[in-house]
C-alpha cells in the first residue's frame, strides 16, 4: 500500500493522482493544485472529509433531495402569537404567515422589486387573502403566489374596475406542523417564478446571528 502511495506522488505521475488518491481512498474528495518553479514541481494537496455529506446510513445523500428537504423553522405555538415569522431554509429566504387558521409560506422578498414582505399587511383583495408590499403596494395571494391588479375597459370608463391575476409571480413553499414544529419544504416546481431572482444572494434581509 505505502509503495503504490508512494508511485502516486511521483511528478511524472501528477497528471493522474487525483484518479489514484481516489481508489486509495474512496471517501475522501482531493484537489491538487500543481505548481512549476523551474526544474521543481509542488504539489498542494486540499482533504475534505466527504462523510459531511453523507446520510446517518453511511450512503451519499442527492443533493437535490437534500435541498428539497423538510426543514424545522420554529414552534406553532410561537407563530400563532406573532401570526409570521422568517427563516432561512436551503438557504432561500422565506416568510410564514399564520392567517385565519391557515399556514403559508412564501419568498420572502417581492417579485416586483424586492420588498420585505414580511413586513406588509395581509388583506382580503376579490375574497382572497394577499400579502401587501409596503414598498409599492403590489398585492399577492397568500395561497398561489399570483399577482393581483385591478382592470378598467377603457371603452366602458363607468364600469367598475375588476380584479385580475397576473399569474403566479411570488414562489410558494410548503407548510406542514408535526408535535408543535413547523416544517417548510421548498418548492420544486420546475417553472421559473419572478421572486427567485430576489431569493437569495445580495438580496438577503434576515441578519445572521453570528
Amino acid at each position: 500500500m505505502l509503495k503504490c502511495f508512494r508511485n502516486c506522488l511521483r511528478p511524472s505521475s501528477l497528471s493522474t493522482l487525483p484518479l489514484q488518491y481516489g481508489i486509495l481512498f474512496p471517501q475522501v474528495s482531493v484537489c491538487l493544485v500543481h505548481l512549476h518553479f523551474g526544474h521543481f514541481s509542488s504539489a498542494v494537496i486540499l482533504v475534505t472529509s466527504f462523510y459531511l455529506s453523507m446520510n446517518l446510513d453511511g450512503c451519499a445523500q442527492d443533493p437535490e433531495k437534500r435541498e428539497y428537504s423538510s426543514v424545522c423553522v420554529g414552534r406553532e405555538d410561537d407563530i400563532k402569537k406573532s401570526e409570521r415569522m422568517t427563516a432561512v431554509v436551503h438557504d432561500r429566504e422565506v416568510v410564514i404567515f399564520y392567517h385565519k387558521g391557515e399556514y403559508h409560506a412564501m419568498d420572502i422578498r417581492c417579485y416586483h422589486s424586492g420588498g420585505p414582505l414580511h413586513l406588509g399587511d395581509i388583506e382580503d383583495f376579490d375574497g382572497r387573502p394577499c400579502i401587501v408590499c409596503p414598498w409599492h403596494k403590489y398585492k399577492i395571494t397568500l395561497a398561489t403566489g399570483e399577482g393581483l391588479y385591478q382592470s378598467v375597459n377603457p371603452k366602458d370608463p363607468s364600469a367598475k374596475p375588476k380584479w385580475c391575476s397576473k399569474g403566479i409571480k411570488q414562489r410558494i413553499h410548503t407548510v406542514t406542523v408535526d408535535n408543535g414544529n413547523i416544517y417548510v419544504t421548498l418548492s420544486n416546481e420546475p417553472f421559473k417564478c419572478d421572486s427567485d431572482f430576489y431569493a437569495t444572494g445580495d438580496f438577503k434581509v434576515i441578519k445572521s446571528s453570528s
